[in-house]
């Protein structure tokens, strides 16, 4: 599953954040919060992840730590699913 948590996180911020932009590079690690999303592009994040994972994501889990890249995203998401 967590293949799949990180491909479906990185093909929204692709799509939806990046606007398609087939050049940008999303590898795992690539840090997100310094270049790729604002907090606006956040609010959206956060939005999709409780709609495609049927996750509640509290706003106290909005931090650095856990939005920083895709893979501590999909960590926090894989963290959440089954406590709805």
């Amino acid at each position: 599953m967590n293949a799949d948590v990180r491909n479906r996180i990185r093909e929204f911020i692709r799509q939806e954040l990046l606007y398609g932009d087939s050049n940008a590079t999303l590898e795992d690690e690539t840090p997100l919060l310094e270049n790729v999303m604002d907090s606006l592009g956040l609010m959206q994040l956060v939005a999709f992840l409780e709609q495609e994972f049927d996750v509640e994501i509290d706003d106290g889990e909005i931090t650095t730590d856990n939005f920083q890249t895709i893979a501590s995203i999909e960590g926090l998401v894989t963290s959440r699913v089954g406590q709805a």
